[in-house]
């Protein structure tokens, strides 16, 4: 009982604690050192030029027209000063945004007097000032306030170091002032400074920041690096900002001065590209400047005549034209919930690139302007890359030397060909191009800065920024392959004439050479005194042209094996690529395979029970049975594909020989016979032959690369029908005056991405795409079509069926 009692006390006694306790309860502030803010704004300036660089930002959030920075670096007492001709600041200003570390007013007021989007947001901009020197010294005139005089304002920045003091315990000294900036500038700098300064600047207002007691030892390379980083830096003058930064070494005067920003009027092509998130449409205007207009109206003229605009003749002699794409159209990509949602998360943004070469070819022998290669290459060292400007500033590391950010080396690599060769082949060189993108704050909230503002966050809405750039810069390499594509037809044109002419002059020679020798020998024999035949002339221009027409035919021949050996590779090439697609296609198939195996390990104990005459009907019989049906079907597709991938490169495929179409269709209809039975596909083939003694030379392997893609295409569509129906794929035979070939199929039919149908021959084009528009088709298929069938001095012409896809294909032939 005793002890009950006690222990209810006990919880009455604990009971009155916590009451008590609780009636006792107060808040607890979070301190913050000093050292940790000095800290927390180091952080953000790991280098001395991004200091320098961050304060020349705060003059353009200031509404600064002009800024100057000034290094006067003696053997002591070295300093930098920043001058601008901004705003200024107010007492209010001072005490309420400049003291308060973190302040977020740039951040909800980012748009200034001027209508400049403010480039800083986090509000520790003024560490920068601690990371150049211990010691800094602030002179500023508010713009609403000058008659009532400036401020000076002064901090030691060793203040922080103090791990004992919080934040709030460390002062900066204030003190009203009138500011004359001549006679102020006069007690730090040479009196021929302080002249130049005054008369850029026209000074009536701003800050003047002072930083001494530097903490890094200043070499001239050192400010050379930060000239350099003020040219990438400021708005360039293709955006009209006002403002112009100076930057001046007191002991080296002649050396710098007027920071230059990009300026390219020496280009070869110019892209303006606008891209409107809410319409989801671009707007381009492309500027050719890369012919030589006079010569090429003079000597090529007749090149255009079939030409439609903007290829044509009058559009290339205006030099600029303009057009509107969807956005879906350039990237070939469906129109989707998910896209829609990612392209219009990027927002709005321009685009403005060129492209300037910096050497040419002698192969090429392409009508170019004539190009001072070593001038470009100091502008492009200099300017060159395509950076991004955000609200007028630039974002590094974008476009800096090395930084090919849009992976157009990698494009280049991946398509290497000659520029007029192919339409669509040719990618640019990342270090023949430069580029200006503009961006904002206000208009493309998702594209944000990393913590160390050392890059934007790469996030979905950066993944389709830079998708989006890659199409623009496409839209060029395609335009400018389809203008220099009929200057490349028309020189290997001039140069097939060329190695007739020269078949024909060695020809005559070899001839010549023959008969005069014969002469020769008869004499000997003969003497000169042979009896004349009246027939002598007639008989030795037959003998003339019978040997000339021997050897012309032999040089041909020659000629011929010689381009087929050079062939060979390519072709081979060609077939492995359409291989690779195939396999691909047809992973679905091997997925099966591997998956049904696994029921292999239950056979043998299966059958093991199942054997004995007397248990026949059991169920454990019937399940081997269907096990046993399994493993022939999946053997029978291992041994048709394993068939098939040995057959598509065999060494007779990859000669040039006679072919028989109707044979090739057989064995075509043979070898996809297993896939179309189990896709339940009919294959139909049909032939209307007339000209049965056609002659038709042409590797195998380039008919398996045009076929097998067609038919990978086919099934891909039928895979993406939404609807029952009959699949049906047929290829219809006629050879008459030509070799003509109908392929057609009743699938989902062309992407209605592609606007312009022979878009699908381009290479690398697929509108093949994941959720987020990243490519899962190779867009190979078509290009190795197209490949194929112009070797082989054919045509394809894609048709307009009511339902599905169909192609026409023509091939020359001669007569046996």
């Amino acid at each position: 009982m005793q002890l009950r009692i006690l222990f209810s006390k006990l919880l009455i006694s604990t009971k009155d604690f916590f009451l008590l306790n609780k009636n006792l309860m107060t808040k607890i502030a979070f301190k913050v050192s000093a050292r940790a803010g000095k800290l927390l704004g180091r952080e953000n300036f790991s280098n001395p030029e991004g200091a320098i660089i961050e304060l020349v930002k705060n003059c353009y959030d200031a509404d600064a027209k002009k800024c100057i920075v000034v290094f006067d670096i003696k053997k002591t007492d070295s300093s930098i000063f920043i001058i601008d001709n901004g705003d200024g600041m107010d007492l209010d200003t001072i005490e309420n945004q400049w003291m308060k570390i973190g302040t977020g007013n740039k951040e909800q007021d980012y748009v200034s007097t001027d209508n400049r989007i403010k480039t800083g947001a986090k509000g520790i901009g003024r560490f920068a000032l601690d990371r150049l020197g211990f010691t800094s010294e602030m002179w500023t005139l508010s713009k609403t306030e000058k008659d009532r005089g400036g401020y000076t304002w002064r901090m030691d920045w060793k203040e922080f170091d103090d791990s004992d003091k919080s934040i709030s315990d460390i002062n900066a000294d204030l003190e009203p002032q009138k500011i004359n900036i001549n006679s102020l500038l006069k007690g730090y700098l040479p009196y021929s400074n302080v002249e130049e300064i005054c008369s850029i600047l026209d000074w009536e207002n701003g800050t003047i920041l002072r930083i001494s007691n530097l903490k890094d030892e200043w070499s001239d390379a050192d400010i050379k690096n930060v000239f350099k980083s003020l040219e990438a830096l400021i708005p360039p003058k293709e955006l009209n900002v006002p403002f112009d930064v100076n930057l001046f070494h007191v002991q080296k005067p002649k050396e710098f001065g007027l920071v230059e920003t990009a300026f390219f009027n020496d280009y070869d092509y110019k892209i303006v590209a606008s891209y409107d998130a809410k319409s989801l449409n671009i707007d381009f205007t492309i500027v050719r400047n890369e012919l030589d207009l006079p010569l090429v109206n003079k000597k090529y003229a007749f090149l255009f005549n079939d030409k439609k605009s903007p290829y044509d003749l009058a559009t290339l002699n205006q030099k600029e034209f303009s057009y509107s794409k969807s956005v879906h159209n350039v990237l070939k990509w469906k129109s989707s919930e998910e896209s829609l949602k990612l392209l219009k998360d990027v927002g709005s943004f321009e685009v403005s690139f060129y492209y300037v070469k910096y050497s040419v070819s002698k192969k090429e022998e392409y009508p170019y302007k004539s190009i001072n290669t070593q001038e470009r290459r100091e502008v492009l060292f200099r300017f060159g890359g395509v950076k991004i400007y955000r609200d007028s500033f630039r974002v590094r590391p974008y476009g800096d030397s090395g930084n090919d950010w849009l992976s157009l080396g990698v494009r280049r690599a991946q398509s290497p060909a000659g520029v007029g060769q192919r339409i669509g082949d040719w990618r640019v060189n990342p270090e023949s191009t430069a580029g200006i993108i503009t961006i904002s704050r206000k208009t493309n909230p998702q594209l944000i800065d990393k913590s160390d503002r050392g890059a934007l966050v790469e996030n979905d809405a950066f993944d389709t920024f830079k998708k989006i750039i890659t199409g623009i810069i496409n839209e060029f390499e395609t335009d400018r392959s389809r203008i220099l594509h009929p200057f490349y037809l028309f020189k290997k044109e001039e140069d097939e004439k060329k190695k007739e002419q020269e078949i024909n002059r060695r020809a005559k020679a070899l001839a010549d050479k023959i008969i005069q020798e014969r002469k020769v020998v008869e004499e000997k024999i003969y003497g000169e005194e042979k009896s004349k035949d009246l027939f002598a002339e007639h008989k030795e221009e037959e003998e003339r042209k019978t040997y000339e027409e021997a050897f012309k035919e032999t040089f041909k021949q020659i000629d011929e094996e010689q381009l087929e050996k050079d062939n060979e590779d390519n072709v081979q090439v060609r077939a492995l690529a359409s291989l690779g697609l195939i396999v691909s296609s047809f992973a679905h198939e091997l997925k099966e395979v591997r998956n049904n195996s696994t029921e292999i390990k239950s056979l043998e104990e299966i059958f093991k029970r199942v054997v004995p005459n007397n248990i026949k009907k059991s169920s454990d019989y019937v399940d081997g049975t269907n096990i046993m049906k399994l493993l022939i079907d999946d053997s029978e597709k291992i041994r048709h594909w394993v068939d098939y991938s040995l057959t598509a490169v065999k060494k007779d495929k990859r000669k040039r020989n006679q072919l028989d179409f109707s044979n090739y269709f057989r064995s075509l209809s043979k070898n996809w016979k297993a896939i179309f039975k189990d896709r339940n596909i009919d294959f139909e083939i049909s032939e209307s032959i007339i000209a049965e003694d056609y002659k038709f030379r042409a590797f195998e392997m380039d008919m398996d690369t045009i076929f097998t893609n067609l038919i990978n295409n086919s099934l891909d569509a039928f895979s993406n029908l939404n609807e029952i129906r009959d699949r049906k794929v047929k290829i219809y035979l006629n050879i008459s005056n030509s070799i003509e070939i109908l392929y057609s199929d009743n699938g989902t039919g062309l992407s209605d991405v592609f606007v312009e149908k022979e878009e699908i021959f381009l290479p690398f084009t697929t509108s093949k795409k994941n959720k987020k528009g990243e490519d899962i088709g190779t867009g190979l298929g078509m290009y190795l079509v197209k490949g194929a069938i112009d070797d082989n001095n054919g045509t394809i012409d894609i048709l307009d069926p009511e339902i599905g896809f169909s192609v026409k294909i023509d091939f020359p032939f001669r007569k046996r």
